[in-house]
This record gives C-alpha cells, structure tokens and sequence, in this order.
C-alpha cells in the first residue's frame, strides 16, 4: 500500500481523520526519512561555508603580512633617497671627478695600500675557513684544502712583508698590518698542526694522496726541502707511535687498540716513505715551482679573496712571485738511511710500548689474544716493506709478550701459598669443638634440609659431610679449587697458542720455509717454552707448599689437640692431592706427612676405647657366661661382653672421626698402633694377675707352719685356706681361657700381619701358657673365633 502524500496536509488532526492505522505508520515514517534527509543537507552545507570562512581568514592574514612587509621596504627606501643622501652622494662622486693629474697618482698609491689590506684581511679569513672544511672552493680532499691555505698563507706573507717598517705606514692602515703580522704565526701554526694531524694517521693507499699533499703544503708553510719534509714526517710519525704509548695523554687505559694503531703507524709509515720518497715527493714539490703564485687557478677560484679585483693592486713582486723550495736535495740513498734509522729507533719506541701496555695487563688470556692481534697483524704488513727483515720486529714482539706471559704465569702459580697460609691461620686459630666441629650426613639439619633450593645445593651439603668438609676444610678447598681453575685455564690457553696456524698469507709472497719456521717460532717454541715455566713453577709451588705443611704439622704435633689437627691435615691433602696437576714430580706431595698424621690419628681414635677396657673389662675377676662353654674341656664359644664393647667402641670413635679418614692404609695403621696399646694394657693386667697368684700361694705354704706353731686351733682353717686357693686358681684359669679367645678373635679382626709380631707373639704365648690347655684346645679356641668372626665381621665394618 503506498504512502500518501504528506505536502497535502496541513493540520495533524487531517491524518487521524481522514486515514487508516496502516496508513499513518507509513506516512510516520516518511516524516522520519524526510527529516534525515534534510538534516544531513544542512550538516554539508554549514561544513562547507566554515572551511570557506576559514580560507577568508588566512587569506587576510597573508594580505596583511605582505602589505606590512611592502611597507617597511618603501619607508627604507625612502630614508636611503632623502635630500640629504643624496646631496654626499653627488658631492662625493663631483669631487672624486674632479681632481687633478696628479692627485690621481696619489690616490691610486693609496688606493693599492687599501687594496693590499683588504687582501691581507681576506686572506686571514680564507685560511681559517680553509682549515675548518669550510668554503666554497675547488679543493674537495683535505689535502687539496691544506695546499691552498699553504698557498694563502705565503700570499698573506708577502702581502705583509710588501708594507715595509710598520712606523712609516699611515696612521689608518698601521693598526691592521701590526695585527695581520701578529696573526701570521698563529695561522701558520694552525696550519702546520693541520698537517699533522693528516700526516699522523696512518693511512691506505687510497690517504696516501692527502699525506702526499699535506707534506706539500708543510714544505710551501715552512720553505723547507724534501729533506726537512721527509725528516718532519717521519718525527711526526715517530710522536704519534709514542703517544699512543703514553698513559698520561689518555684518559682511558691503554690497550689491544693502542698497540695495534702503534704498530700499524710504524709499518705503514715504512710503506709510505718508499711508495713517496723520492720520487712524487720531488715530483709535488717541482709543480709548486712552475708557474707564479696568483697564476694558480685554485687560488683564482677562491672567492673570499677576489683576486678578479685585488691582483692589479697587488704588485709586481706579488704578481711574479714563485715559491723557491729545494726538491732535489733528497736521493734514493739518503731516504733508505734515513728511513733505515727512525725504523730502528721507531722499533724500539714501539717495543718499549708494548711492554708498557702489557705491564698493565693481568689476564693471561688478554695477553694472549694481544698476542694474536699483534703477530697477526705484523705478519699481514711487516713483510710489505721492501729492505727490512720483518722477523727482527718480529722476535722483539715475541720476547715481549713471552716476557710478561711468563710473569703472570709466575704471579698466579704462586697463588698456592695462599693454601697454606690458610691452613696455617685455621691452625693458629684453632679452637677445639669449634673448628673441628663435624656435622654428620643424618643430622636434623640435614634432614631438616629444603630440598627445593634445588639438587646442585643437596649434592654438595652430602657430599660435604660425606667427606668431613666442615668450614675449616671447606676454605681450603675452595682456596685451592679457585687456584687450580686459574692453572687450568692458563694450560687451555697454552694448547691453543699449539693449536694456531700463522701460514695464512694470502697474498703468496712469503717462501714455504719462512711460513715454517714462523709457524715452529710461534706455535711450539713459544708454548713449549711457557709449559715447561708453568711446569717448573708448579713443581716449585707444590714443593714450598710440602715444606710449608710439614713445618706447621711439626710445630703442632706435640700439642693437646693433635688428633683433631691430624683429620683435619688429612683431609686438606686428600682435597688436594684428589686434583693434582698431572706431573711426575709431584705425586708424592703431602706423603711423607701422611704416615705420622695416621700415627696421631690412630693414637686419638684408640685411647678411648682402651681406657675403658682397661678399667671395666680386664679388671673382672669372673667369667660372664661361663656356664655357656662347651666341650671337653669347656671352653668359650663367644668373646665376653668386654671385648666385644671394645671392638664396638672402636669402630664408633672411627665413625665419630669420619668416615672418609679409614682408607687401607689408615686402617692398617690404626690396627698396628692399636695392637701395641692392646698389648701393653693387657701384659699390664697380666702381671697384676701373675702377681695376685704369687701371694695366694705363699699364704698356702706359709698355712702349715703356722698349724705347727698353733696346735690348739681348730682343723677348719687350713680347709678354707686351700678352698680359696683353689677357687682362685680355678678361676684365673677361666679368666686366662677366655683372654685366650678374646685374643684369638682380635687376632682374626687385626690381620695376620699386625698379630704376626713378636710382642704380639709372646704374649698370647704367656696368656696361653697360664690357661694350662692343651694345644688341641687351643687349636679349639682359634677355630671357634674364626668361625665366630665370620658370622659378626660385618658389625665392624670399618675394621672387617
């Protein structure tokens, strides 16, 4: 259904009336859409009347500007057209018309004496200019610039010169030339530093035009010769080499790059003087000779001069002028000596230099890449020059840094004393219970341990404790660990320098036999001379470090602490000689101390234990378990509770030292030290019980004479009287039997070695002798300890 048309209607009350509901929604809509349209239609065109008004605005602003700009240009014109301007003007212009003949001579003298001035200051502001790289000129290259301020700087010399006595000038003039001669050598020293500052980089072939130029410009400066030139170049070069040594003139330290822009400077200053001297040297000088001065088109082209207008006032002395320098008093002779002595004292300046930097460098592996810098760096361009022996240099650079590779190898092997002066400060310190302080691999703290620090933090606590390394052990491990990377890093650096190929000579010029023997020179004189310093230092150091242990343990082997003193020397050589450097020489550091530190320390761990069996075991007068033996005649079948207390207390006092102590060795010492002790308590008691049996038999042989003395006693006392003496033989026998099997069982725990003695010996002969047993029994006894120590070996462990 369509819309009706809404331009009919005039009143709203039209659409309600007249139609229906679907009707009025369209015709409600239409309005909407009309309305959009329209609003849309009024939004353009007020956007584009107000960029339209925006435009107007900046056009009236121009229009102002221009109009204020037009007007200043006529209020200045006016000024300079006034009445008074004019009329000098005319004045000036009718006078200068109107003179005489001969007054016009003297205005031109005065005319040419303004001229000159003029010149004489144009020149000073075109040197300057010339050697900040500014104007617009010819001369494109640095040493083009520095020729013509050399050739302004003359210009401006004669100019000065051409003036005469300053007292005869005129009073307008004087002032300028006093200044203009004053300011001449401060040009020409600017000039002349600019030269040299050219002239001291060292250059390729492509620079080597401008040093070229600049020597030019240095001759032209100063009206010296080639031979001055060349003798000036080749100073400039040799300060240039010496300030790169002088730790004064830098802020920063020297280093790498000084001594290779030191060394480059003197290799390139050899290929220079030959690629110059003589021949285009003399050549640049020559065409400075052949045409006059003003005649160079150069210094035609540079405007700041104006020489178009100045040339005519200049003079004919000025305008005729041709520089006069000797360019053929310097031969092919007189340069090669020349160049022949500043090499030698330039290679000795330059090897002093390198000694210096090396002086202050302390890393050999610093030292060693200088080293490979430098050769390298020699070999490319020392043997270009035609003449000289580049191996001379060559060896005096090798000295050099073989020199000071050696003191540093020196300085840093000789760090192992700083082992043992911590040794010998924990000893000096040593505070028992504190510095021996042990912590075990079950402590709480141990177990206690947060294992999320991560497993690198766990493997070395355990490993730590494991191997007794308390802080007192642990600062000379880490002393020695730190020592023995620095060695290990300086033996890798040596193999490298085996590992280095100098034949890379790209350019083919050098024979096979030169590479060769450069390359025995440099990658197996050289590093086998610096392994066998290090070896030799090391032997030493190992051998001051012997000597400086074995005086401290000696001064401290009589002290009360002896025993802890021993593990903790033990443990510090065993640390140590676990990373020994692999030379013959020292295998056998620490080991002639070793025997009496395990004397000590079997000494301390076997005390304890026998003062207790000493004073509760073997001072028993009874048998424990007697009623246990077996066969005919009975005899024991296990050790009593006292030796089996021993071997126990034993074994703990070797674990509370530490396990990592009890090697073959230690355990064979201890067993040795702890069987002589064994042996002497147990005579000890022995003889007391020898003795105590020699007085219950003289009280029963000294019995009936008293019953004959004494016939009215009664019978009953010589009856207890031979009961006790025989319950008290019976009884040491028992004590003896089972002394016998005791010993017989620490027999089997000691080894065969250890009871092999011949103190050990007899006394289980006396032993067995007071036991009145057969040798079948005591074949019995043996047997039954062997076979009883079979079964319990492993409850001793560290003695099984």
């Amino acid at each position: 259904m369509a819309a009706p048309d809404t331009s009919t209607l005039t009143t709203s009350s039209q659409i309600f009336t007249t139609h229906t509901l679907p009707q009025i929604r369209a015709i409600h809509k239409n309005l909407h859409i009309q309305i959009d349209e329209k609003a849309a239609r009024l939004r353009t065109q007020v956007g584009n009347s107000y960029r339209e008004l925006l435009g107007t605005a900046d056009a009236i602003v121009r229009m102002r500007d221009d109009m204020a700009a037009a007007q200043d240009v006529l209020a200045r014109m006016g000024g300079m057209c006034g009445r008074a301007a004019v009329g000098g003007k005319v004045g000036g212009l009718g006078r200068f018309c109107g003179r005489e003949e001969g007054d016009k001579m003297g205005e031109e003298k005065v005319m040419r004496s303004v001229a000159r001035v003029r010149l004489v200051g144009a020149c000073g502001l075109a040197i300057s200019r010339l050697l900040k790289g500014k104007g617009n000129t010819a001369a494109e290259g640095k040493g083009d610039r520095l020729v013509l301020a050399a050739k302004v700087l003359v210009l401006k010399r004669l100019l000065v010169s051409s003036f005469g006595a300053v007292d005869t000038l005129d009073e307008s003039i004087r002032a300028e030339i006093e200044a203009a001669r004053k300011s001449l050598s401060s040009l020409r020293r600017k000039l002349l530093r600019a030269v040299e500052k050219v002239v001291e980089k060292s250059s390729d072939a492509a620079d080597r035009g401008d040093i070229l130029k600049a020597l030019t410009a240095y001759s032209l400066a100063s009206s010296s010769g080639a031979r001055d030139v060349l003798r000036h170049f080749l100073s400039v070069r040799a300060e240039a080499i010496t300030y790169e040594f002088d730790l004064k003139e830098h802020e920063k330290e020297r280093g790498a790059e000084n001594v290779l822009k030191g060394l480059d400077l003197y290799t390139r200053t050899l290929l220079d003087v030959q690629a110059l001297v003589p021949s285009k040297l003399s050549d640049a000088l020559l065409q400075l000779k052949k045409q006059h001065l003003l005649a160079d088109e150069s210094l035609q082209g540079l405007e700041g001069l104006r020489l178009d207008i100045f040339e005519k006032w200049c003079g004919d002395e000025i305008q005729y002028f041709t520089p006069f320098i000797r360019h053929d008093d310097l031969d092919g002779k007189q340069a090669r000596e020349m160049l022949t002595n500043w090499a030698t004292k330039g290679g000795e300046i330059l090897l002093q230099g390198v000694q210096g930097t090396l002086g202050h460098v302390s890393e050999f592996k610093t030292v060693v890449d200088l080293r490979t810098n430098i050769l390298h760096h020699w070999i490319k361009d020392g043997g270009k020059a035609r003449g000289f022996d580049p191996s001379v240099m060559l060896d005096g650079l090798r000295e050099a840094v073989n020199d000071r590779l050696l003191r540093i190898l020196e300085a840093k092997v000789a760090k192992l004393k700083l082992v043992g002066s911590e040794v010998s400060a924990t000893l000096e310190a040593w505070q028992p219970g504190s510095t021996d302080q042990h912590h075990g691999l079950w402590d709480e703290d141990m177990l206690d341990m947060d294992v999320s620090v991560g497993a690198s933090h766990v493997t070395h606590e355990v490993v730590s404790r494991l191997y007794g390394r308390n802080d007192a052990v642990a600062r000379v491990v880490a002393s020695y660990e730190s020592w023995h990377h620095l060695i290990d890093s300086v033996g890798d650096l040596i193999n490298q320098l085996k590992r280095q190929r100098w034949d890379d000579d790209i350019e083919e010029i050098e024979d096979e036999d030169v590479i060769a023997t450069r390359q025995q020179l440099l990658s197996k004189d050289d590093p086998e001379l610096l392994q066998k310093r290090l070896n030799d230092t090391i032997t030493a150091a190992f051998k001051d470090l012997n000597g400086h242990l074995t005086s401290t343990w000696k001064s401290k082997s009589d002290s009360i602490d002896t025993g802890p003193i021993s593990m903790y020397l033990l443990r510090v050589l065993r640390d140590i000689r676990s990373r020994l450097p692999r030379l013959e020489e020292i295998k056998s550091f620490g080991l002639e101390n070793v025997p009496s530190l395990h004397e000590k320390l079997a000494t301390h761990v076997s005390i304890s234990p026998l003062e207790d069996f000493a004073s509760t075991a073997l001072t028993r007068k009874r048998v424990a378990g007697r009623a246990l033996w077996e066969g005919e005649p009975a005899l024991p079948t296990q050790p009593s509770p006292g030796t089996f207390k021993l071997l126990r207390n034993l074994v703990r006092s070797m674990g509370d030292a530490g396990l990592d102590l009890w090697t073959p060795t230690a355990v064979k010492v201890l067993k040795q030290n702890f069987s002589k002790q064994l042996v002497e308590v147990w005579r000890k008691e022995l003889n007391s019980e020898v003795a105590d049996s020699q007085v219950v038999n003289e009280i029963s042989e000294e019995q009936p004479v008293s019953q004959e003395n004494n016939p009215t006693e009664t019978n009953e006392t010589p009856s207890t009287s031979q009961e006790i003496a025989e319950g008290k033989s019976e009884k040491n026998k028992d004590i003896f039997i089972q002394w016998l099997y005791d010993i017989h069982l620490l027999q089997q725990c000691l080894g065969s070695d250890v009871c092999s003695e011949e103190s050990f010996r007899s006394f289980v002969e006396e032993v067995f002798n007071k036991t009145g047993l057969e040798s079948d029994a005591k074949d019995r006894l043996a047997k039954a300890s062997q076979d009883y120590w079979k079964r319990t070996s492993l409850l001793f462990g560290l003695l099984a």
